[in-house]
């Protein structure tokens, strides 16, 4: 199901709405949100700092939005918002994009 900006966030672009900058972009709230992301899932895989971030913001934007989705259950973000937090925390190096977890991975031959 792909949301609209206006639907999600009420505003014209839910990165202008107060709350997108502590959800998506703060990193001490980052650091937080990893402290429980830790807890309940183990060490990221993501060992550079940016793409750590970009993980746990794009987690902390669904969540925000959508709420609690469950496993294997996927949301398709507002570009907008995919955009400012790429913006934020830039890939160091050309951008990979979206990794599937490798026990999610489907091999085509």
């Amino acid at each position: 199901v792909v949301h609209t900006c206006e639907q999600i966030g009420g505003v014209g672009c839910i990165t202008a709405h107060p709350g997108f900058e502590p959800v998506a972009l703060n990193p001490c709230v980052l650091q937080t949100v990893y402290g429980t992301y830790d807890q309940l899932y183990g060490e990221m895989e993501e060992t550079v700092i940016n793409s750590a971030y970009r993980h746990l913001a794009y987690r902390n934007v669904v969540r925000w939005c959508w709420g609690n989705l469950g496993q294997h259950v996927r949301v398709i973000m507002p570009s907008c918002a995919v955009t400012r937090i790429r913006e934020e925390f830039p890939e160091e190096g050309p951008y990979r994009g979206f990794l599937p977890p490798l026990h999610f991975s489907i091999f085509i031959f």
